[in-house]
């Protein structure tokens, strides 16, 4: 598939941190009739860790690429995210949990002095 340089819209400045310029086309592309949906990506992309950030805009290229709705993809690739995210967060604290009985004797201080 040949893709032209102007054949789709410039990835504007607001969005050159969040995405590749071949994600913003997908993106620009298939929500080109929904620019509310895209200005409600940006803004939840804007509010996510790099990590977390890239976890979903290719959760959300994969959900576009799969000829969904525009408006249904997002909101998978948002719920199928937030899923993964609990999955994480669950085996993260299961193994802080293993290591509990592990963890080596000590007290707790506070990081700020009292006043």
């Amino acid at each position: 598939m040949d893709r032209r340089q102007g054949s789709f819209p410039a990835r504007p400045l607001e969005w050159q941190p969040l995405v590749s310029p071949r994600q913003w086309a997908i993106f620009a592309h298939a929500l080109a009739d929904h620019p509310e949906v895209l200005a409600d990506l940006r803004t939840v992309l804007t509010q996510l860790s790099p990590g977390v950030r890239s976890v979903l805009v290719s959760n959300v290229t994969t959900a576009l690429e799969s000829e969904a709705r525009p408006t249904y993809a997002v909101w998978m690739a948002v719920a199928i995210t937030g899923d993964e995210l609990k999955l994480c967060s669950a085996a993260t604290l299961g193994r802080l949990h293993a290591l509990a009985d592990d963890a080596p004797d000590g007290a707790v201080h506070p990081l700020w002095p009292k006043e």
